[in-house]
């Protein structure tokens, strides 16, 4: 008689990347039994690169495959463990709302991390007021685009987009303040947006997957001073889109 071992899957995840928290959340949104590994993405050893052949997290293992890339990996959760209830599916069924969903999870990579990254990153203090206001721009459309149905991106319910933004919106708020003084004002302006971030950061995917302010800002020192030496921090300086 034969018998099968589930093996849960394996998260490779560093505790500080903003990108790997995205698949992290993804997990427990969807309430996935499986095994946190803390890898260190800079430590390239040969065992690493069997897994992935970039070196980067998140990388999700699971039945003999690999699967990296934030977006792809929060996909893939979502498809590997469907459900039918539209409160922990994080794309839409209709085709139409899955694409528009990845438009504006595209329009996050492209048009609120880039900045955030060269933000972050400049040392010209000249540049600052322009990147800031290209930012907040950015934030005003993303705004546009949300439901009227809210609180989410979505709706009623956490998705795609939310789960794209939130890494990031946490560091808009702390980081983004502590090296730069920039945040994202809170007025009536972005009441939508503070709105859509006072209901992310009390799911149960973004509380169990934060780490503290203080560890966040001592991680992001060496992009605020301009030393990182990442594949990030090398696409920002070439002016390249991120790894």
């Amino acid at each position: 008689m034969s018998t099968s071992v589930c093996v849960k899957p394996k998260l490779y995840s560093a505790w500080f990347c903003p990108f790997a928290q995205r698949a992290w959340m993804a997990l427990v949104h969807k309430g996935v039994d499986f095994e946190y590994v803390e890898q260190d993405p800079y430590d390239k050893t040969a065992e690493w690169l069997a897994i992935n052949p970039r070196g980067l997290v998140p990388t999700i293992h699971h039945k003999g495959k690999s699967i990296y890339e934030s977006s792809v990996c929060i996909e893939f959760v979502d498809e590997q463990w469907p459900t039918s209830d539209p409160e922990t599916s994080l794309l839409p069924k209709d085709p139409l709302d899955r694409a528009y969903a990845r438009i504006w999870g595209d329009f996050v990579g492209k048009k609120i991390v880039t900045l955030y990254y060269r933000l972050l990153m400049s040392q010209n203090p000249a540049e600052h007021p322009e990147l800031q206001a290209t930012i907040l721009k950015n934030i005003t459309d993303l705004q546009e685009a949300m439901s009227n149905d809210g609180p989410f991106f979505a709706g009623q319910h956490l998705g795609f987009v939310d789960v794209m933004l939130a890494p990031f919106a946490q560091r808009f708020g702390k980081v983004m303040k502590h090296f730069r003084q920039f945040e994202i004002p809170d007025d009536a302006k972005f009441e939508r947006y503070h709105e859509w971030w006072a209901a992310v950061k009390e799911t149960k995917s973004f509380r169990g997957t934060q780490q503290e302010e203080e560890k966040l800002i001592a991680s992001y020192e060496r992009y605020a001073v301009g030393t990182a030496k990442t594949e990030v921090a090398d696409a920002i300086r070439k002016g390249h889109q991120l790894p």
